[in-house]
């Protein structure tokens, strides 16, 4: 095994594991936090597979802008700690079952599939962040803003939700 190979296995784990707690922590914001080292995981599995523009936008997309906000959410939201995320175990115990249920089909189905898979030896990895920036410039320039314009409304929008009292207009004293 190579030193890519075990560092693409290593970020396999991680993300399985850090998505799972995800999935399952009672606090969400450990599980946010969660959610921010399975989403480096999964740009170190791109960075693995030669798409180097897609492991630096997973990084700077949805790790530094993403998380930021839905952790911005987090901590301005009110009695965030009174409730807990999952309040009993009978929420777990269907969804589990179906999960269950689907995996052991899917691996079923992959075991019965005679797929043969060429291994190559040494894959010659070249990137392609350049003309994926130069597509960006020049044919889809627009639809690259629309979706910063997007992403800031969305800003907008979990500050306006975090602050439920926003509106409100505070009552003077003494009068």
């Amino acid at each position: 095994m190579s030193l890519i190979d075990i560092f693409a296995l290593l970020s396999g784990i991680a993300a399985v594991l850090t998505a799972s707690l995800v999935a399952f922590h009672p606090n969400i914001l450990y599980a946010a936090v969660a959610l921010t080292f399975s989403l480096m995981s999964v740009a170190g599995l791109y960075a693995v597979l030669g798409a180097d523009f897609v492991a630096a936008a997973q990084l700077i997309i949805y790790v530094g802008g993403i998380i930021v906000v839905i952790l911005f959410a987090i901590m301005m939201s009110e009695n965030i700690y009174r409730t807990r995320f999952l309040d009993n175990a009978r929420k777990i115990l269907l969804p589990l079952g179906i999960g269950s249920v689907l995996f052991v089909l899917l691996v079923k189905l992959i075991a019965k599939a005679a797929v043969s898979i060429p291994v190559v030896k040494d894959p010659i990895r070249v990137p392609v962040s350049g003309p994926i920036g130069e597509a960006f410039i020049h044919q889809y320039a627009l639809p690259f803003e629309y979706v910063s314009l997007v992403l800031l409304i969305g800003l907008i929008g979990a500050v306006v939700i975090a602050r439920p009292n926003y509106h409100e207009k505070p009552e003077r004293g003494g009068e």
